[in-house]
């Protein structure tokens, strides 16, 4: 279930779906610039947001989704995205035509202010990780982007015993954390060593929770954990 609206609002919202879409890792989901009629809800695997740059053709991982994140809502209202979307695992995704989105905000106030909150929290989870390239160092960024997708995916159930599948490779968490894959292995190794977690076969595992977030100064208030 959609994690930012209520139990009675995902039964009006998946009553306007299409059906599910299931794409292999590394598809590109849409393109740049390309016209889109329908806005894809992530219900298994990661799905990677990336810009390229115009010149030399290089891509930059700017955000990362997980499941119960719409992928591509804010392409509704504005037809296209400024940048790629790519699965990074196998996925499976509930489709919603841009019809029924219309057809629901029509109807549905309700619903469609909390699918605006959606919006807004996804665009404060790309500030912050802004803030986290542009005010930490390497280690408190390897941490702080640890407890990030902890937090976000024990809000999407998908953490059993403290430990998440996280399947990237270390230049993919490099590329996420404005680093080298060399200094991301140099890290993951450092936060080993402090007991907080280890990382292994791209699984997380997190031995003190308090600690990780404390070198990571994380603070969760962006992802407005309060909402239904």
């Amino acid at each position: 279930m959609c994690r930012h609206v209520t139990p009675d609002q995902w039964e009006r919202l998946i009553a306007h779906s299409s059906g599910f879409r299931d794409v292999p890792g590394k598809t590109v989901i849409a393109h740049r610039n390309e016209p889109l009629s329908e806005s894809l809800l992530l219900a298994e695997g990661m799905i990677g947001r990336h810009v390229a740059s115009a010149g030399e053709g290089a891509t930059q991982l700017v955000a990362l989704q997980v499941p119960g994140d719409f992928v591509d809502l804010h392409g509704f209202p504005i037809g296209t995205l400024d940048h790629e979307v790519r699965a990074v695992s196998d996925v499976r995704m509930a489709v919603f035509p841009h019809a029924a989105l219309a057809e629901l905000v029509r109807t549905d106030p309700g619903l469609t202010i909390a699918l605006w909150g959606m919006t807004i929290i996804d665009a404060a989870i790309h500030r912050y990780w802004s803030f986290r390239i542009g005010a930490l160092r390497g280690m408190a960024r390897v941490a702080n982007f640890l407890a990030e997708m902890d937090i976000r995916l024990r809000q999407a159930n998908a953490v059993i015993r403290s430990s998440f599948d996280l399947p990237l490779t270390q230049a993919q968490i490099g590329a996420a954390c404005g680093m080298t894959s060399v200094h991301v292995n140099r890290v993951l190794r450092d936060l080993r060593e402090t007991g907080c977690c280890v990382m292994r076969n791209r699984r997380v595992s997190i031995h003190d929770r308090d600690a990780l977030q404390r070198i990571g100064q994380f603070d969760p208030t962006f992802l407005q954990l309060h909402r239904p």
